[in-house]
């Protein structure tokens, strides 16, 4: 149960920010406004990871660090999720109201879970794809009123941010393993920095004092701390049971822009919001296990020695003992046996009962 907290906060955190960037996307120009998230998302990261860093009490490493190999997909994410996702986002929500636009987002979850199921290789069972249906229900029957008076144009542009996204929620997914808190460090300035140049190369403007400072604080919440979670959430629950968590943003934006902003309450919100809760529950309830084959595998992540883990790949000695979580290059051992898991990269194997194991 506890897994999913992160990814439900998250949901929250960028849900509620969507609204409010649609109320000021309009003062100034979309990289600078874009931008200012992300400086935003960069301020509030870094100083909590420095720190953690002087916080440690233990010489022992705790998440294993980004790897020169990962710096290829680190680009990559950064540049869809950091720059295009959001210069999109940020295009489209000039063009439709605040409602339209949060509910709009659903299609991030979509893509995502279309990629990690399609190409990924994750498993998602009955409870899951039924959970998905649920979700996805709730936001079409919401997104039917509202979306009469949408631009086209603002929908594409929401359209191409979440496929943006999808790709990057796997792609980080794959990158799960390393430190959460300095892939999202890295993905926050490696998108304001760019973002601040290229809206000084096209001398946009930004918006005035007062709404700069609301976008920074909303960046920092929205993109800073959600990121973050959400990367927790990924390493957890895999990028498929993530995307149905995170398909709740959208809903939690428009209660957000109905309580805060003032928009209209309908008997579609409410409906959605009883389709969507069936949702979360049905996914949260949802345990797959089976017997399974696990290869022998190096590698190097985060990860304990505890005898309530019930996934014992973690057996091996420490001569000077161990403290409760920490990181280094270790061996799994190959090994045949039953018990709960999801699709994280330890477990991309085959289910068709037809097919040889694999690991």
């Amino acid at each position: 149960m506890r897994r999913y907290w992160t990814g439900l906060l998250a949901a929250v955190l960028f849900g509620c920010s969507a609204p409010l960037i649609a109320e000021l996307a309009s003062e100034g120009g979309p990289l600078a406004v874009t931008a200012l998230l992300y400086l935003g998302a960069s301020a509030v990261l870094l100083p909590l990871q420095h720190l953690r860093s002087r916080a440690k009490a233990s010489p022992s490493v705790e998440e294993t660090p980004v790897q020169p190999s990962d710096w290829p997909s680190l680009a990559l994410l950064t540049l869809l999720g950091g720059v295009v996702g959001p210069l999109c986002l940020v295009l489209g929500l000039e063009r439709l109201s605040p409602a339209t636009g949060s509910l709009l987002l659903n299609l991030e979850s979509l893509f995502t879970l279309i990629v990690a199921v399609l190409i990924g290789r994750e498993h998602l069972g009955r409870r899951g794809f039924g959970a998905a249906a649920l979700t996805l229900a709730g936001a079409l029957i919401l997104s039917g009123g509202h979306l009469d008076g949408g631009s086209l144009v603002g929908v594409v542009l929401i359209a191409l941010a979440c496929l943006a996204w999808g790709v990057d929620n796997n792609l980080s997914q794959a990158l799960s393993l390393r430190d959460p808190l300095q892939i999202a460090c890295i993905k926050a300035l490696g998108a304001s920095l760019p973002l601040l140049v290229m809206s000084a190369v096209f001398q946009q403007s930004f918006p005035p004092m007062r709404s700069s400072l609301a976008l920074l604080v909303i960046g920092a919440l929205g993109y800073g701390i959600s990121i973050w979670l959400d990367l927790i959430a990924l390493r957890q629950l895999g990028a498929a049971r993530e995307a149905v968590l995170f398909a709740t943003a959208p809903f939690v934006g428009a209660v957000f822009a109905v309580v805060v902003l003032g928009s209209a309450l309908s008997s579609t919100l409410v409906l959605a919001a009883g389709l969507m809760a069936g949702g979360v529950i049905l996914l949260i309830g949802d345990h797959h296990s089976h017997r399974h084959h696990h290869a022998a595998m190096h590698h190097n992540h985060r990860h304990q020695h505890s005898a309530e883990d019930p996934d014992p790949h973690h057996q091996h000695q420490h001569a000077d003992g161990a403290p409760r979580w920490h990181a280094h290059e270790h061996e799994h051992e190959a090994m045949e046996h039953t018990h709960p898991h999801v699709s994280d990269l330890h477990h991309r194997h085959d289910h068709d009962p037809s097919a040889p194991p694999q690991a």
